[in-house]
């Protein structure tokens, strides 16, 4: 009797916690992604300056400087085009995980209210 009364509480204890359980892993999930973007991002940025600085170097007179600074505008447009990509892309990743809280919420609402009926 016993075994049977704390299997059902066990039982009943983990159906309970599921949606916590199920946002929990959207949470980490969502996470991973953001660190992930994060790091590409980081890459590309430090790959861009360091491209320029290493043109940079290779700067040793008048002609080689004007050069340089011709391509500073690609340079600069270089960089605003990821910016621009990078804030897409966390914005998606912020829509995307919001759609499936809310989707997790409605489940959880009809979950419940179907065992209470």
């Amino acid at each position: 009797m016993n075994k049977e009364i704390f299997s059902n509480f066990t039982e009943e204890t983990k159906k309970a916690l599921a949606p916590v359980e199920a946002l929990n892993r959207l949470i980490v999930d969502n996470a991973e992604k953001m660190v992930a973007l994060q790091i590409a991002s980081v890459k590309s940025y430090y790959a861009l300056g360091f491209a320029n600085l290493k043109a940079l170097l290779e700067v040793h007179d008048v002609e080689a400087f004007n050069a340089y600074i011709g391509k500073q505008n690609e340079f600069v447009k270089s960089v605003s085009e990821r910016l621009a990509g990078d804030a897409k892309a966390v914005a998606e990743l912020g829509s995307d995980f919001s759609a499936e809280v809310q989707k997790l919420g409605k489940d959880t609402v009809k979950s419940a209210t179907e065992k209470a009926a």
